[in-house]
């Protein structure tokens, strides 16, 4: 498994707008693309602009070949474009997950 951490900031009178979008990105993901294993979202208590998702996939691959096609949900993909900015995507390696137990 494989867990990819998404930072954005989004503007503060669109917060609402991204989430929306966000989960409707995501439940399309979860349902439709092979290897997907769902996604967290956080917003940060610092900085209140500032929005985290954690992404889970099977492998690198399937993350890999989820972002050389189309996105499965294009609407939702260009709203969560048009009111936030991408600050950064870092993939990890998951070693262990006890929040299951």
């Amino acid at each position: 498994m494989i867990r990819v951490i998404y930072r954005w900031k989004v503007q503060p009178e669109k917060q609402t707008e991204f989430i929306q979008a966000w989960t409707q990105a995501t439940e399309t993901i979860r349902h439709q693309v092979l290897g997907s294993k769902g996604s967290l979202l956080l917003r940060s208590a610092q900085h209140s602009s500032e929005f985290i998702a954690i992404a889970r996939w099977e492998t690198l691959e399937h993350w890999q070949q989820f972002w050389q096609g189309d996105p499965p949900d294009p609407q939702a993909f260009q709203i969560m474009q048009t009111v936030s900015q991408l600050l950064s995507h870092q993939v990890c390696e998951e070693i262990e997950d006890l929040t299951l137990l």
